[in-house]
């Protein structure tokens, strides 16, 4: 099975990727913007306080961590 592109699911899963991404890279702000859309899908747990480039990694690190275990159980659920 493969991701729907017209699913809400879908694209709170890119949201976090792209929040992971952005985080990595050093945009905070965008990244975090993109945390908060994927959370509320998700209801995930929020992020703590950011206020050092290896803080940044870490979080990107987890959010990372987090898609990749949504991912799978989107795209091939548990039966």
């Amino acid at each position: 099975m493969e991701l729907d592109k017209n699913s809400l699911k879908a694209d709170a899963l890119v949201n976090l990727y792209r929040a992971a991404f952005y985080l990595a890279k050093g945009a905070q702000e965008v990244g975090l913007d993109f945390f908060n859309k994927a959370k509320k899908q998700f209801k995930l747990k929020p992020i703590g306080e950011i206020k050092t480039k290896k803080q940044q990694l870490y979080w990107a690190e987890k959010i990372l961590d987090q898609y990749i275990q949504l991912k799978y159980d989107i795209i091939a659920p548990v039966v």
